[in-house]
């Protein structure tokens, strides 16, 4: 295996911490409910979704061996990504409440 690959074992605990955080993603997505989310269940939502993609970036796709500014780059517009995405759920919200 190369020296800068991800091992069997990086890449199982990778998978069952994804695992915990899509559990965490079906609890906090309400997933037996029809209501709609409020921004406070859509703020975890986000973070879950930030972390599971950093996981995937880092691990599945070895991104935690690339060289220069990737890694903060990728998480750059993954933060700015899910910001925008929170914050078009969220204005009918606050729409509403003034």
């Amino acid at each position: 295996m190369h020296a800068n690959q991800p091992t069997r074992r990086e890449l199982i605990y990778a998978w069952v911490a994804m695992m915990v955080l899509t559990i965490g993603t079906m609890l906090a997505g309400h997933v037996t409910s029809t209501q709609s989310l409020g921004v406070i269940w859509m703020s975890a939502l986000m973070l879950i979704t930030f972390l599971k993609a950093r996981y995937i970036l880092r691990y599945y796709l070895n991104l935690k061996a690339a060289t220069g500014s990737w890694n903060s780059a990728f998480n750059a517009f993954l933060f700015i990504l899910l910001i925008s995405i929170l914050g078009l759920f969220a204005i009918p919200a606050l729409m509403t409440a003034s």
